[in-house]
């Protein structure tokens, strides 16, 4: 994709939660007017990056994860500029120990 003017370099807005079992990550990430075919999703077992382009922004970032995932079994769907990643924590993962505030 071309561009006469120059991107914007932005860090994207993203959510990361777990489900009631602590069985699967889901990540969210706000991509406004990019297109499929302009994201590059890297998935590590502690880690993913990303990189997005549209017309104006290059959307730039790494981030850790909470836990182990298994990177072969994510999935990524992109709905109108809301990139939605789903993985399955590995099976060795151990949920983390609530910590009372006194």
């Amino acid at each position: 994709m071309e561009s006469a003017v120059p991107r914007i370099l932005k860090t994207p807005i993203l959510a990361m939660y777990h489900d009631d079992k602590h069985q699967h990550l889901t990540i969210e990430v706000e991509l406004p007017d990019v297109d499929s075919e302009n994201i590059t999703l890297m998935m590590h077992e502690n880690s993913f990056s990303l990189k997005a382009l549209s017309k104006t922004v290059e959307y730039l970032g790494s981030f850790f994860l909470d836990g182990p995932v298994d990177p072969e079994k994510a999935i990524a769907v992109n709905d109108r500029g809301m990139l939605t990643i789903k993985v399955p924590y590995k099976e060795s993962f151990m949920c983390a120990r609530y910590v009372p505030i006194e």
